[in-house]
């Protein structure tokens, strides 16, 4: 009932903040100010430029026509509109506007910026990442359709009533890979946001995607859409934190369909209510629950001999593939510098037991516990479900201090308990380490615990993207809370020496001695286990193709590089990838090289697991010439 309540006066919210956008007498405009943020072509091309598409003429039309493309279909629509170049905005021009959007980047808002603002495909993770919104970087995979709509949304209803064409087509078959494969039906309703273009010769730039597992957990955002991607049916296309908006499609207004200007309209109009009402929490965690789900589901003997089964036909794929490209060759065909490097990729026909399989899922930990059993497994996830808290913003393990009072870590029975338990002296120390773990609080007596709690029992909400935590939902009454900064981009220190779930991928490197005056360059990358980087994707895929990098002095030449094998990515047709550790080498000569000079090399990459991938890293290390 309270939810029911509470969503009625949001949409009453809405109505009053629509009237209050009304259309300017005269005009048939709305009565807004948006200012619009992207590249002005008149300045330099960027060397840098947040839009990615595989085809490189994509990005040049983009830079070129999205700025004059924005500002005649915005001003269609808006009473007064405003373009900027990225490099001349500041945060005091969104102060004076009702609505901001921005198309290009880098944009650095600080943590207390609470103007409404549309943050359009990877302008989302880049801004979101940095101060905990929950647009994180799930995949720069989103194509050109919506599903998964919250059709009764606001959004595609007022100001502008749309009627959105559904039209039952396959499910994206990257959605049957995991858990969720059994209740996902093999069509879904989908609505076209990016208008076909048969006559196109280049793809249009990619669009973004944030996870979906906890998007709505917390009372301050919402899931609204989801989209044909390359992840799973809940990842968000669109969707709202605080004041702002994520809309993940890459598509201007001259790519967009009727139907999403329309709805690209509204949206402007919605994220308008949510002026100075920034996000009361900040995600700090990526995987939650539904892990043990998805643990439950690869722990499984069937699909390990499936696993078999497709790394064997991906084989058979790739010399067929590699056979194709040397017909070509011999034809006098130039194949490309990533063709090549795929053609001298080896084949392995190494088979991966079924012990290693459940260690690369699950960890050794697990392995030695309970071997090949898989029951086992299921078991103890099953019987923990309710007690799995996070060690990191990545792992999950089970909260042994918890599962002793049998209290599920979700429910504020849990917190009541501790409480008490502290009001009456019983096992004292561990009432407050679970107190201190499951809130945000730092109390130091019973009674301070159980004011607290008497407060704000009715404004508790649980969230296992905050951090597996009971926060105060302060959203109706504080709309000007200093939301704290928080780094969500990947750092590599200096240090690491091992692979994290932070940090996937470790590149080294070393000079070998290759004899005749030459030496070796080798490049190894250690994988954490579960975790993969891409050997060859197939045209249009917008996964990144690892890179292998090296900067030499003046004079100096490589070799063509060559690579260890790549194997059949599971669940991603003509997809190879490098599991657990690749080898990259290529020789150079050394005739003129003098002991200490430094030779940088490493890798170009993008690593990803099964349920996420992280934006594109460029990592070098340095070598010295002995």
């Amino acid at each position: 009932m309270k939810k029911i309540v509470s969503v009625l006066l949001l949409c009453l919210a809405f109505s009053v903040a629509v009237s209050a956008t009304a259309i300017k007498p005269g005009t048939g405009k709305i009565a807004l100010k948006v200012l619009y943020v992207g590249y002005d072509p008149a300045k330099p091309k960027p060397e840098k430029i947040t839009y990615y598409s595989t085809a490189a003429g994509a990005i040049d039309e983009a830079w070129k026509t999205r700025m004059a493309d924005f500002k005649a279909f915005l001003e269609t629509r808006f009473d007064k509109v405003e373009v900027v170049d990225v490099r001349d905005y500041n945060v005091a021009m969104s102060d004076k506007v009702d609505v901001t959007i921005a198309d290009a980047g880098p944009i650095n808002l600080p943590a207390n910026f609470n103007r409404p603002i549309v943050l359009l495909h990877q302008l989302a993770p880049d801004v979101g990442l940095p101060i905990g919104l929950k647009f994180d970087w799930y995949c720069q995979c989103l194509e050109d359709d919506a599903l998964n709509i919250k059709t009764s949304h606001p959004i595609f209803n007022t100001p502008i009533k749309v009627n959105l064409t559904l039209v039952n087509r396959p499910t994206p078959g990257s959605f049957f890979n995991g858990f969720q494969a059994a209740t996902t039906p093999k069509e879904m309703p989908m609505w076209k946001v990016i208008k076909e273009d048969p006559s196109a010769k280049n793809k249009y730039i990619i669009g973004m995607v944030a996870h979906g597992e906890g998007f709505n957990d917390s009372p301050d955002a919402e899931a609204i859409s989801g989209g044909v991607c390359l992840k799973n049916a809940e990842a968000v296309a669109l969707g709202r934190h605080g004041n702002y908006f994520m809309w993940g499609f890459s598509g201007s207004p001259n790519h967009m369909t009727d139907e999403a200007k329309d709805v690209f309209v509204n949206t402007v109009c919605y994220i308008k209510k949510f002026d100075r009402q920034q996000p009361i929490m900040k995600k700090v965690q990526i995987e939650n629950r539904e892990w043990v789900n998805e643990m439950i589901y690869r722990s499984d003997k069937a699909l390990y001999e499936k696993t078999l089964i497709s790394r064997k036909e991906g084989n058979a794929r790739l010399l067929k593939m590699q056979q194709e490209l040397k017909d070509r060759k011999a034809k006098g065909e130039d194949i490309g510098k990533g063709n090549e490097a795929f053609l001298k990729m080896p084949v392995t026909d190494e088979v991966q037991s079924f012990d290693d399989y459940l260690k690369s899922w699950t960890g050794s930990g697990m392995y030695d516990m309970f071997g090949t059993n898989v029951d086992a497994y299921h078991k103890y996830y099953q019987d923990n479900l309710e007690y799995f808290y996070p060690i990191d913003g990545y792992s999950l393990q089970v909260d042994e201090d918890a599962k002793k009072l049998g209290i599920s870590n979700r429910k504020v029975e849990l917190l009541e308990k501790c409480i008490s338990m502290l009001e009456k002296g019983e096992d004292t120390a561990v009432a407050q380490k679970l107190l201190e773990r499951y809130t945000t609080e730092k109390f130091s007596s019973a009674k301070e615990w159980r004011d607290w709690l008497t407060k704000n029992k009715p404004n508790l909400y649980y969230t296992e993207a905050g951090g597996f935590k009971f926060m105060v939902n302060t959203y109706k009454t504080e709309t000007a809370a200093v939301v704290s900064p928080v780094s969500g981009d990947i750092k590599t220190a200096a240090t690491t020496t091992v692979p994290t779930r932070a940090d996937p991928v470790v590149v080294t490197a070393t000079l070998v001695d290759a004899g005749a005056g030459k030496k070796q360059v080798v490049v190894n990358a250690d994988i954490l286990q579960g975790w993969h980087i891409y050997a060859y994707v197939p045209k249009d895929s917008p996964f990144i193709v690892t890179e292998p990098v090296i900067e030499l002095p003046k004079g100096i030449k490589n070799t063509e590089w060559k690579s260890s094998a790549g194997v059949p990515f599971t669940g991603g047709e003509g997809m190879f990838v490098w599991e657990n550790k690749a080898t990259f080498t290529t020789e150079i000569s050394a005739k003129t090289l003098k002991p200490g000079t430094t030779i940088k090399c490493g890798l170009y990459y993008q690593v990803c697991d099964n349920n996420k991938c992280y934006p594109p890293k460029r990592k070098l290390v340095e070598v010295k010439v002995l």
